[in-house]
């Protein structure tokens, strides 16, 4: 078998997949929004020194961190927030006017403020997105194998 098959066989299903009905992939839009600043801030979460060790991130006393949240998304701060699975810690995506506007809901978090969580704070500038809500994944086929 060539070893360009796999690189061919995958660009085929680009290709494909382009001209197939289904949610549109679109660049930012416009050249100058895309250059320019997003108003949309990446939160990464990971153990801090109050976190205490072998216990699940369910018994970490996060729930005024879950409240303080549930108020961003209230407020249309919070774009999307929850735990990693497989790994303590989680991420948040907060859409804010800017980077001070990011670190002042980081600072005043709960969570950071006891050192359960540290926070690493980034803007986010996606350069692709979808324009409609994605597709509902189809179910696994019963029996699969």
């Amino acid at each position: 078998m060539s070893k360009f098959l796999p690189a061919a066989m995958l660009l085929a299903g680009l290709i494909a997949a382009q001209s197939s009905p289904g949610p549109a992939l679109q660049p930012p839009a416009s050249t100058a929004s895309a250059q320019g600043a997003s108003n949309l801030f990446v939160v990464i979460y990971r153990p801090g020194p109050s976190w205490q060790q072998g216990r699940p991130m369910s018994e970490q006393g996060l729930l005024p961190h879950g409240r303080y949240y549930r108020g961003l998304l209230n407020d249309g701060r919070l774009f999307a927030g929850g735990g990693f699975t497989g790994s303590d810690g989680g991420m948040a995506i907060l859409k804010v006017a800017d980077m001070d506007a990011a670190r002042a809901i980081v600072a005043a978090d709960p969570a950071v403020t006891s050192g359960i969580f540290v926070a690493q704070l980034e803007q986010w500038r996606p350069r692709f997105q979808v324009t409609e809500p994605l597709p509902t994944p189809p179910q696994a086929a019963a029996g699969s194998r």
